[in-house]
């Protein structure tokens, strides 16, 4: 029985004990008045009014006290104080039981890491958060953040906003609809439509709906196709990092660049871009399209390297590279678009088609007219060779001229004029047009073959036909009737006509396990 009496007595006092830790405390006020009609239950304490609960300490002007609830409403200059941080605001309505603050007007909560302002304001000091929804303003020593709502856990010093977001800072500016603002971390995580912007360049600015930024190291890790911009220039990935103080970025998936200056965009799995986008290598299925007046011109390597310095632009593809033009197709080892100078070189095993013509050689250079934007000539360096089929037809003939050296002349986007410099040689179908007296049709009829040696040939392409016009230096031609054809070799030393290796359309340059959609 005393054990009992005992065990009663401990718990009751206990009980007390953590009541009286519930209850609001009333340390000082200068007056305690009780207007039962106006306040029924309440106590009405004014005059620099001070009270406790659970560590934090209330003070304000007045205040209306409902000991029975525990309930606290304070009306001017009210100032809550906890450990960690303190609330200032023209009233508050403190719920003790629920350790629930409601604050109203000109609304301050302060901590170590930043100072919020709004209009009206919940603090949770169970959960230790703070929420409003009527617009505020969070100041730290880096940022100005506004919003229409949002949340801060105190604890954790995360503030959460769902809509009409600008952060201010003295470099960027940053609008969002959903994003964390980490204080202590100082990052920012964004879940839907944000868009940063540069103040010293605005022309320099990142788009994304999902992605980390380092509010000093100013670097963005992002996702779901973000895109990076820079004077006109865009990097975009599913994948991407971005360092806006470098200048670097770094795309993985679906990776896009696009320059519309210099009317160009290359595809690809992978891309590195430095100086502000202007250099940049791109790898995996890699494809480079510049835009013409009439077509485009498709390009794919292995690797894609762009570089801009200066007034100079080029694009370096090496490694199975391959182009693809309407009226021209071609391939090698490695390409250089020159796109500021109008040039497109060929290197290591090159071969260029166009329409029923082929011209290979070590160095090929095919010039663009930048003005026209078509293409103005061909320029073949050392084992220089072109050949052309008899018709469409033919299968074992073919008009052939080869030298050291070879310049060739496009006029309407077609071969039309060729001079073969060096130990020229020729081989040529020759024919006569004839009309049939029935059909009134004009027919080909084969009449020899016209085989030249000189130092310089000057032909003249027409459709499938090559006419030589010149023959200069140490010439020795002859002509070799249909009949004794078989007295002569039909193919000049070196001859390869690479027909199956060439491209239909520009989807065949890319790899057959991929076809890129048009």
């Amino acid at each position: 029985m005393r054990v009992f009496i005992l065990l009663f007595l401990f718990l009751s006092i206990w009980v007390r004990a953590q009541q009286k830790q519930g209850k609001i405390q009333h340390i000082h006020s200068d007056k305690i008045e009780q207007f039962r009609d106006k306040y029924p239950g309440q106590i009405l304490l004014s005059g620099s009014v001070r009270m406790e609960h659970n560590g934090a300490i209330l003070e304000a002007d007045s205040i209306l006290f409902d000991e029975k609830n525990n309930y606290a409403k304070a009306f001017s200059n009210v100032h809550m104080i906890s450990s960690a941080n303190d609330l200032t605001a023209d009233q508050v309505d403190y719920d003790a039981n629920l350790q629930l603050a409601v604050a109203e007007g000109n609304v301050v909560l302060r901590d170590a890491e930043q100072t919020l302002y709004t209009d009206q304001l919940n603090y949770d000091r169970k959960l230790n958060k703070a929420y409003y929804t009527t617009g505020g303003t969070i100041a730290s020593n880096e940022s100005i953040i506004n919003s229409r709502s949002g949340e801060y856990d105190i604890n954790k010093q995360i503030n959460s906003f769902d809509s009409d977001i600008v952060i201010n800072n003295k470099d960027y500016l940053i609008t969002s609809k959903s994003l964390k603002h980490y204080s202590k971390g100082k990052y920012v995580e964004f879940f839907d439509e944000t868009f940063i912007q540069s103040k010293n360049t605005p022309t320099r600015f990142i788009k994304t709906s999902k992605g980390t930024y380092y509010l000093d190291e100013k670097k963005a890790y992002l996702e779901n196709n973000s895109s990076v911009h820079s004077d006109g220039k865009m990097l975009q990935a599913d994948k991407l990092f971005y360092n806006q103080l470098t200048g670097f970025g770094k795309g993985e998936g679906n990776v896009f660049l696009n320059d519309p200056n210099e009317k160009r965009f290359i595809k690809g799995d992978y891309a590195e871009a430095f100086k502000e986008l202007d250099s940049a290598f791109v790898t995996g299925n890699a494809l480079a399209v510049r835009a013409f007046e009439e077509d485009s011109l498709y390009l794919h390597s292995d690797t894609l390297m762009v570089s801009k310095s200066d007034s100079l632009s080029l694009i370096r593809a090496f490694h199975q590279a391959k182009f693809f033009k309407t009226n021209m197709q071609g391939k090698a080892d490695s390409i250089v678009l020159s796109e500021s100078q109008g040039k497109l070189s060929f290197f290591s095993d090159p071969v260029i088609w166009s329409g029923l013509h082929q011209i290979t050689g070590d160095t090929i250079h095919v010039f663009i007219n930048t003005a026209q934007e078509k293409l103005d000539s061909i320029q073949v360096r050392s084992n220089a060779f072109a050949i052309s089929k008899r018709d469409s037809l033919s299968k074992e003939e073919f008009h052939q001229v080869k030298s050291r050296q070879m310049l060739a002349i496009i006029i309407n986007e077609q071969l039309d004029w060729v001079q073969a410099d060096g130990n020229a040689q020729s081989l040529i179908y020759l024919e006569e047009e004839k009309k049939d007296t029935l059909t009134q049709a004009l027919e080909k009829n084969l009449v020899g073959i016209n085989r030249s040696d000189c130092a310089t040939i000057e032909a003249k392409f027409k459709k499938s036909d090559i006419q030589i016009i010149s023959c200069l230096g140490g010439a020795n031609s002859k002509i070799v009737p249909p009949h004794k054809f078989s007295e002569i070799e039909l193919f000049l030393p070196k001859f390869i006509w690479r027909e199956k290796e060439r491209f239909k359309s520009w989807q065949e340059i890319m790899p057959t396990q991929l076809k890129l959609n048009d």
